[in-house]
């Protein structure tokens, strides 16, 4: 720019003096700009440099607290994982320790108990193997004893307590029951008897049931054989138990207070006789 501006101050007819000096001011003049310049640019360099080297510095610290958090932060499952693996071998061995104790316990206990349980066992089976045997060997008497007896109709039965007939046997409806208010047909007779009087066998024969009912009370029924059975009832304080062999004469237990279906007629026996299972009139065969 300055060569151009002495180009045309020499054009308009300047002195070579001034020309000269017009040159040294140009050439001051650049000096002065080249220096402002370089000026310039060192100031630029320096401030990118020290830009640069705060960058630089912030980026350092910022990865070093980086690897500085993840090595405590790797550091720490490490530690956890060895606290857990240690834990576990605890356990397992305290798990083989108990495992170990209780097996040998267990085994201890098992080889014990066997003798004992095999003998208990064997004795239990003894004793069942008895009790069926002593029952089938009862029920077989029972039923031979049945077979074999037979009832002398001749002969007859004994009254089994002493006192009236208060109701006749029936199959018809002609006999009056005073309780009930009704004429009804009667499978039995009904002798009177004070409560607690003794009630005896009218027969020998055996214990086939020992029953309970409403109307009747406690019963009584043997097999007399010959297809006879006999059942007492209105009856307490049983003497005699199933699959008994009783004798004629024998006590089976005592009059009870009569049911309600009896409160009226008073305290009596029940005497029912069957043959065949079908109910027969008892005075024809007490004599």
């Amino acid at each position: 720019m300055g060569w151009e501006k002495n180009k045309v101050f020499m054009k308009r007819g300047g002195s070579v003096s001034e020309w000269r000096d017009r040159m040294k001011y140009t050439r001051n003049d650049f000096k002065n700009q080249n220096s402002q310049s370089k000026k310039s640019f060192y100031v630029a360099a320096c401030a990118v440099l020290a830009c640069a080297a705060v960058l630089g510095t912030a980026y350092f610290q910022t990865q070093k607290t980086g690897n500085t958090g993840n090595s405590k932060l790797a550091e720490q499952p490490v530690a956890t994982t060895a606290g857990e693996a240690a834990i576990n071998k605890k356990w397992e061995a305290d798990a083989q320790d108990i495992t170990g104790n209780d097996s040998k316990q267990a085994s201890t206990t098992m080889n014990a108990a066997k003798p004992t349980t095999a003998k208990n066992k064997k004795n239990v089976e003894v004793k069942a193997n008895k009790k069926q045997t002593t029952a089938r060997k009862s029920s077989k008497a029972t039923m031979m004893s049945a077979s074999q007896r037979t009832f002398n109709e001749e002969k007859g039965l004994s009254w089994p307590v002493k006192g009236d007939v208060l109701m006749k046997f029936s199959q018809s409806n002609n006999i009056y029951f005073k309780t009930l208010a009704q004429y009804k047909s009667n499978p039995a007779i009904e002798i009177s008897a004070d409560e607690g009087t003794k009630v005896i066998a009218s027969a020998a024969g055996t214990v086939t049931e020992i029953s309970k009912d409403d109307v009747t009370g406690t019963m009584v029924t043997t097999d007399i054989g010959s297809n006879y059975k006999i059942t007492y009832g209105q009856l307490k304080n049983i003497k005699v138990k199933k699959g008994d062999e009783i004798k004629e004469g024998q006590l089976l237990g005592n009059v009870a207070a009569p049911t309600k279906y009896f409160s009226e007629e008073g305290s009596n026996l029940f005497f029912q006789v069957k043959e065949n299972d079908k109910a027969v009139d008892p005075l024809l065969l007490l004599n």
